[in-house]
């Protein structure tokens, strides 16, 4: 059910605005940590002020996941679709909800599953497409995995391919984990067939830079490839990005 707006992961959470509605609605995934950082609440809380239901997806404690980071995965990007889908639904069930019109916010992890979401391929996996996907700081392409099938290192591409749905992603351009190039190259080639895309590139951002927890101290960590990825919240990114998203969000979920 939906409750007053709180900080409190561990679950899946809906909150709505004040009102009897119908409000367009937003689904958020988080990242690979999921709600280690509570970045997702605060995009929860933002969404909310601007008068939409959101309902923040959970997608390890259920399941007794810590981590989602590491391949092989414990939680796969179909499943992962899968519960933003079933998230969806639940929304669609609630009488202050607009059912068509309901968008996908997604934070890393969870921005690949938007990726995934807006292409023709997976747009229909598990239930009706999204209204609108934004996607913030996505790896659009993971090098140095292995394959479970030959056990040798190579590339896995993660899109955007054949973006049917309206997107919007955001990047970084210190972002070493997600490369924005690798986002950006794929982008184009879907604007230039007129797919429903656009993107943008923040200057001095790097991945997850709105996590506010990181304010006073910055997180780091070695990437696959060998390279050294930092993460630093960017309060003026943070703000920008959020008016860019939700002025997209609006202009998708919420004509008449």
């Amino acid at each position: 059910e939906a409750t007053a707006f709180h900080y409190q992961p561990g679950a899946n959470r809906m909150f709505k605005p004040d009102g009897a509605g119908p409000f367009p609605a937003l689904v958020l995934m988080p990242t690979c940590s999921g709600h280690v950082r509570l970045n997702t609440f605060d995009w929860a809380k933002r969404a909310v002020a601007r008068g939409y239901a959101v309902l923040v997806v959970d997608p390890l404690t259920p399941r007794n996941v810590r981590s989602n980071c590491e391949p092989p995965v414990k939680v796969s990007a179909s499943r992962l679709l899968k519960d933003a889908k079933d998230a969806a639904a639940h929304l669609r069930k609630q009488s202050f909800v607009r059912p068509d019109r309901i968008g996908l916010m997604g934070f890393s992890q969870g921005a690949v599953v938007g990726l995934g979401a807006a292409g023709a391929k997976h747009a229909r996996d598990f239930g009706p497409p999204f209204d609108a996907v934004a996607s913030f700081y996505p790896v659009c392409i993971l090098r140095n995995v292995r394959s479970p099938r030959t056990g040798q290192p190579g590339e896995a591409h993660y899109g955007p391919f054949n973006v049917v749905v309206p997107l919007r992603v955001a990047m970084g351009e210190l972002d070493t984990e997600g490369y924005p190039k690798d986002c950006v190259a794929a982008l184009e080639r879907e604007k230039s067939r007129g797919a429903p895309v656009e993107y943008q590139v923040y200057t001095g951002a790097t991945h997850s830079w709105d996590a506010t927890e990181l304010r006073h101290q910055s997180f780091s960590k070695r990437g696959v490839e060998g390279q050294m990825i930092v993460y630093h919240y960017n309060d003026e990114v943070t703000e920008q990005s959020a008016k860019d998203a939700l002025a997209f969000l609006d202009a998708q979920l919420k004509k008449d």
